[in-house]
């Protein structure tokens, strides 16, 4: 289900049906307010194959959580040697 929208659009007068047009002073421009259920936009498969693919360059980026405290400790005793 989409969300509801409102659409605000300013219309010159020879845009609208000739019904609605005879409400109107000629030659004034109008706006139309069209309010209603937004239809959620199916993906294009090309988006769909770059949004995998750009989430991909991350697969394994955190590999290194949740490790024991030896080897935390480890990776920080490594990481500070380098500045040596």
């Amino acid at each position: 289900m989409g969300e509801i929208g409102k659409i605000t659009k300013t219309l010159e007068l020879n845009e609208l049906p000739e019904d609605v047009r005879a409400a109107f002073a000629p030659g004034k421009p109008v706006t139309a307010v069209f309010e209603g259920e937004f239809v959620e936009p199916e993906p294009a498969a090309d988006a769909i194959e770059a949004r995998q693919s750009s989430l991909l360059r991350f697969w394994g980026a955190a590999a290194d959580r949740n490790p024991s405290i030896e080897e935390a400790v480890a990776r920080v005793r490594e990481l500070r040697d380098e500045w040596d």
